[in-house]
């Protein structure tokens, strides 16, 4: 633990820090005083006052644990709204080499910033503190649009709600923003934004959209907080239109957003949201000129501006941290089968980026699936195609999800009977790119290698407790996995799950003895479909410390 005296020992230790003002223990355990760092050239020593948390060096709750503050250097890169120096230091094992540290960075930062005057080529938002509004917070998703939006453009947004959440023990009232409707010319004109079809199918509410013609921001880094300093960014134009809808609006909403927009590096807009209450409005009529020439017209009035909190869920954003190859994630993928294979391979197309999956089953979701699917309790029994394609859409709201109904099968299976030539078959399944076979119907997989489709067939089994997963890839997948099996020689008819009733037995395994396996396969299936490897079949086996991979 830090003391007073040690660190006064430390400070007096270090070249170009000296102490102003003797550290002090508060009324809440904190250790509080006031230190210099020495600048180069004929610069004034930088003064600044130190906090230290009775936690050093231990955050807590997501803070850093020390603050260097001076409130004179709001201009200059990395000092937050309080003057704080917005810093994340290396972690130490213990609180002098911790403190010797802090100290030495908050130096780094002095010569880069103060003394040298850099500037960053990373851009970042601005500073946004968001408060309860009324009691609630306010969260708007929103993506980039299909067209662009002209200079000074102004209009409607549609914007539909999700699910209320929850945090600091209040509502969170969270929306995604469907599509924005400019008003600047005659004709009205809608801009999408790239979001699926799911989400642009809820139900819609109104707001109003202005683009500025200038950041909202104080020291260009912070976010305006009263309408006197907005005011004079939005045109005449958009300010009428703002009164227009609340006059169109008066009695259909009892709020609504005014998103107000701007250009950042990059030439992408980004989007904050202030709220605005009918009971409370902050625009007010204002008579200019006079004489004949007098005329009335919109302007804010004084106040603080309440900021909804907002988030840029555009696909590089949504899937900035990692994603499939965007070769890959614009093909059409078929899903044939979604229990347990099938059901992970679809959730991990989903959150890698997959932008179009269809799905195929004939059965049911029941409970005994849940143990080792990726389906919920919750829903009940359900069509599994239904059940899949509604959570895939709650995970990514840039998947198009869609379902082939399971009367498919017979559709496909008496046809293949009736007929030699299975040329139609193939236009249907040619419509995908890639189709993966998890239905574990080997009736099926000799069709489907039978029907010669352009799609890129994939088929995935696996053995009596998850020992070995099997991949094999069109053409000849038949042969391939009935050589595996036989290679394997495993046991398929003991120790198999009898559930009660007349029902097929079937394999045990858990999910986690499932989804190992299935994930090792899938890294490397998305490196082959995305020519980063070479396109090979393959099984996995399993000893007592390795999964091995088998390429044939």
């Amino acid at each position: 633990m830090l003391t007073a005296d040690k660190i006064k020992e430390l400070i007096e230790g270090i070249n170009g820090i000296s102490l102003i003002d003797d550290f002090t223990i508060d009324e809440t355990g904190s250790l509080k005083g006031r230190i210099a760092v020495a600048t180069s050239k004929n610069n004034a020593d930088l003064e600044w006052d130190v906090h230290i948390s009775p936690t050093y060096p231990f955050k807590a709750m997501g803070r850093e644990p020390i603050h260097f503050q001076n409130k004179n250097l709001l201009d200059y890169p990395h000092i937050m709204q309080g003057g704080n120096l917005c810093m994340h230091p290396a972690e130490y094992e213990n609180a002098e080499s911790q403190f010797e540290n802090d100290l030495k960075q908050l130096k780094e930062w002095v010569e880069k910033y103060y003394v040298r005057k850099h500037n960053d080529a990373h851009y970042e938002h601005l500073v946004v503190n968001h408060y309860l509004i009324r009691k609630r917070y306010y969260t708007f998703c929103f993506s980039e649009t299909q067209d662009g939006f002209a200079e000074g453009d102004f209009g409607m947004v549609n914007f539909a709600a999700l699910p209320t959440g929850r945090k600091n023990d209040s509502s969170v009232i969270n929306y995604v923003i469907q599509k924005f409707v400019s008003y600047v010319k005659i004709k009205k004109k809608e801009l999408p934004c790239k979001i699926s079809k799911s989400y642009q199918s809820l139900n819609s509410y109104d707001g109003v959209y202005c683009l500025l013609n200038n950041v909202p921001s104080i020291h260009g880094k912070f976010i305006v907080e009263d309408f006197d300093s907005i005011k004079g960014l939005f045109s005449q134009s958009q300010k009428n239109y703002i009164h227009s809808f609340v006059v169109s609006h008066r009695n259909k909403c009892d709020f609504f957003p005014l998103f107000c927009g701007y250009i950042i590096p990059g030439g992408d807009v980004h989007w904050q949201a202030m709220m605005l209450f009918m009971d409370n409005l902050p625009i007010e009529p204002v008579r200019v000129g006079t004489g004949k020439n007098r005329f009335w017209c919109t302007d804010f009035r004084q106040g603080i501006i309440q900021w909804a909190e907002t988030v840029d869920i555009s696909y590089k954003y949504f899937f900035g941290r990692g994603a499939i190859p965007e070769l890959l994630a614009n093909k059409k993928i078929l899903i044939m089968g979604i229990g347990a294979i099938g059901s992970i391979v679809a959730e991990t197309l989903t959150r890698c980026g997959a932008r179009y999956l269809t799905l195929y089953d004939i059965d049911n979701k029941e409970p005994g699936n849940v143990c080792r699917s990726i389906y919920p309790f919750y829903t009940g029994i359900t069509e599994k195609t239904l059940d899949m394609e509604s959570l895939l859409t709650q995970i990514s709201p840039h998947v198009e999800c869609t379902s082939l109904k399971s009367i498919v099968d017979l559709m496909v299976k008496t046809y293949a009977a009736e007929h030699e030539d299975n040329t139609a078959l193939a236009k249907f399944f040619d419509e995908f790119d890639v189709i993966f076979d998890c239905t574990t119907d080997n009736q099926l997989m000799r069709l489907m290698d039978s029907i010669g489709t352009k799609a890129q067939l994939i088929n995935l089994s696996i053995t009596n407790h998850a020992q070995d997963l099997i991949c094999a890839f069109s053409p000849n997948v038949t042969e391939t996995v009935l050589l595996v099996y036989n290679l394997l020689k495993r046991d398929a008819e003991t120790d198999m799950y009898n559930p009660t009733g007349c029902w097929n037995p079937t394999f045990k395994a858990s999910y986690n003895d499932i989804e190992c396996k299935v994930q090792v396969a899938m890294k490397h299936i998305i490196k082959m479909l995305s020519k980063l490897e070479p396109l090979n079949s393959f099984y996995i086996t399993e000893d007592d410390l390795n999964l091995k991979i088998n390429k044939l």
